[in-house]
């Protein structure tokens, strides 16, 4: 096959359409070159003790710099991407995970990596169904260009419509994803892929970062890795996909909240701050969920004021609590799904008073008085 390579102003739409029939995609200059730079010298730093890893899953001649994410500011800027989480999102579901981050120095070798699925590490708790739910999605960004050479990563294509047991046979179609550095590869945990072989004398290196289902545990443990002193110093999203956000409200919580809400780290002018809350603090105590969504899209819709990014993603996933909220058919649902519908309230509180916009707020504090 032909890879077609999409620009970086391509949508989300337009490249998952791509990955849903092939089982990945290329998209170019999603990362500027200043930042793949600065990953550049993070990789190599770090990669200097590092020997390579002589099981045979990764080919013989294959350096990782393990947990990349605490160890790169480029690759969390990378990370930040709405493209990358909305992408990952829409495979995964809401309240995606960071599974796993990776510097790969794949240096001069005598065979290439075995090609293998990374849902592996599922099974057989998730099983695997032709065209069925995705729990991964990797992103392999080149650090240095990815060429059948230097051992560019191979791609079976069409290989996550296999069913469950398949293998590529030696007359299987496998292609180089060749690309210039700045560019992304991207594939599904279904897909069958490795490392290709390096035959020059100059590393090929590749910065990774995959994602999984908000509610699998993760390759790696972040938490640890990247603890909350580190973290509160994060942009949002990547606080998110560390963990520090409780899928749904109910998963990873602390006392009924979110980490991220207990630990105070939402944003002020890019900087961290500690929340500190009162008694009568709708981020304190019960929030109606639907009164608040009304209470907030109606404050915007007067005053004129644009929605902030980070506001209208969290009012999102707010509006998508309380539909299923409505949904339930069941006591039981009912009162589960109120109680993930009142943390999404409260982030989006979070959210608007970090933005400097207390009048919502206020807004609402006033109705219920």
């Amino acid at each position: 096959m032909q890879i077609h390579h999409f620009a970086r102003s391509s949508s989300v739409a337009e490249v998952k359409a791509y990955i849903d029939e092939w089982g990945f995609a290329v998209v170019d200059g999603i990362g500027n070159l200043e930042t793949i730079e600065g990953i550049r010298r993070d990789v190599e730093r770090y990669g200097r003790a590092v020997t390579a890893l002589d099981l045979p899953f990764f080919g013989g001649a294959l350096k990782k710099v393990e947990g990349l994410a605490a160890k790169s500011a480029g690759l969390i800027e990378l990370m930040d991407d709405p493209f990358v989480i909305e992408l990952s999102e829409a495979y995964l579901g809401p309240d995606v995970l960071l599974n796993a981050s990776g510097g790969f120095i794949l240096e001069k070798g005598r065979k290439p990596q075995p090609l293998h699925h990374d849902d592996v590490l599922y099974k057989p708790f998730f099983p695997r169904f032709p065209g069925g739910a995705e729990c991964m999605v990797n992103f392999m960004y080149a650090v240095t260009d990815f060429t059948p050479e230097n051992g560019a990563t191979r791609m079976v294509p069409k290989s996550h419509l296999w069913p469950e047991g398949r293998e590529p046979g030696p007359d299987a179609e496998v292609v180089d994803v060749a690309m210039k550095r700045g560019s992304v590869a991207i594939w599904l945990g279904s897909t069958w892929h490795g490392a290709g072989l390096n035959t020059t004398d100059t590393p090929r290196l590749g910065a990774e970062m995959a994602f999984n289902c908000g509610w699998l545990r993760p390759h790696e443990a972040y938490h640890l890795l990247v603890p909350p002193a580190l973290a509160r110093d994060y942009p949002v999203r990547v606080q998110e996909v560390l963990g520090y956000k409780a899928h749904r409200g109910m998963l990873g919580c602390i006392e009924q909240r979110s980490p991220m809400e207990l630990f105070g780290f939402a944003k002020q002018t890019g900087s961290a701050r500690a929340v500190v809350r009162d008694a009568d603090d709708p981020a304190a105590s019960h929030v109606d969920s639907r009164a608040l969504e009304a209470t907030v899209k109606g404050w915007f819709a007067k005053s004129g004021t644009s929605v902030p990014a980070e506001v209208g993603r969290l009012l999102k996933g707010l509006e998508d609590a309380n539909a299923k909220l409505a949904a339930a058919t069941s006591r039981s649902d009912h009162n589960m799904l109120e109680v993930v519908a009142e943390a999404q309230a409260r982030l989006v509180v979070e959210q608007l008073r970090s933005a400097g916009l207390s009048e919502p707020v206020e807004a609402l504090k006033q109705a219920e008085n």
